[in-house]
């Protein structure tokens, strides 16, 4: 599996502990049978602490629904501004299918970048284009986002000549 199969959290879970690994598909199997048992947990059970008689309406939607209809942390912030269970797996949804689209786009974006860079014949356009195609590939296979060099001056680089005379490498100057 790639890591892109992996959820960012997992991945750095996973490389600082070396504990066990799940990919998305997984997890997300497993939270949809906490889910479901929960429902019927809820079904069968009438809880007396749970205010079942109380309905608001879904700030999404706008459906006047039960307390059942939202989870716990949703019922909790209030009406006019809670969401109901089928709004929110929907909008996570979304979410996740819009993240997807971004990073095809971006990968579209750089194999055009690349078609033309090697069209033109340029070498440092070349090279560039390149550059960041690797870069997406890598990130898509590895989990792990590329980090710009060059940046910022690093460690005391390009001050000006007046502080730094005197001084060796990593040397304070001071006498």
């Amino acid at each position: 599996l790639m890591a892109e199969e992996f959820s960012k959290k997992a991945l750095e879970r996973y490389r600082k502990d070396g504990g066990p690994l799940k990919c998305k598909k997984c997890v997300q199997e497993v939270e949809d049978a906490e889910r479901k048992a929960a429902a019927e947990k809820r079904a069968s059970a009438t809880s007396t602490d749970a205010p079942t008689t109380e309905s608001r309406k879904c700030s999404l939607c706008k459906e006047d629904l039960a307390y059942s209809a939202y989870n716990k942390n949703q019922w909790n912030k209030g009406d006019g501004k809670s969401k109901c269970r089928s709004c929110v797996d929907q909008a996570l949804a979304q979410e996740a299918s819009q993240q997807k689209a971004s990073k095809d786009e971006k990968m579209e974006t750089a194999l055009r970048n690349v078609k033309s860079a090697t069209a033109s014949g340029n070498q440092p356009a070349i090279l560039k284009a390149e550059s960041e195609l690797a870069a997406l590939e890598a990130e898509k296979v590895t989990g792990l986002t590329p980090v710009r060099m060059g940046r910022g001056g690093g460690r005391g680089r390009g001050r000006s000549s007046s502080r730094s005379s005197g001084r060796g490498r990593g040397g304070r100057g001071r006498t």
